[in-house]
């Protein structure tokens, strides 16, 4: 069974390159168990309107 998590994250630089991937805080705790495991993540990035 697959769990679906849809929430606004910040991108955060973590050194030579690395990104992270920060959620707000009403998900961390929910994604914590998760801790290690490989994830598959589909990231929409909107183009920021002038």
């Amino acid at each position: 069974m697959s769990r679906v998590y849809v929430f606004k994250a910040s991108l955060l630089s973590y050194g030579k390159g690395r990104v992270i991937i920060y959620p707000p805080k009403e998900y961390q705790l929910k994604l914590s168990k998760y801790r290690g495991k490989k994830v598959k993540i589909i990231a929409v990035i909107e183009e920021e309107q002038p």
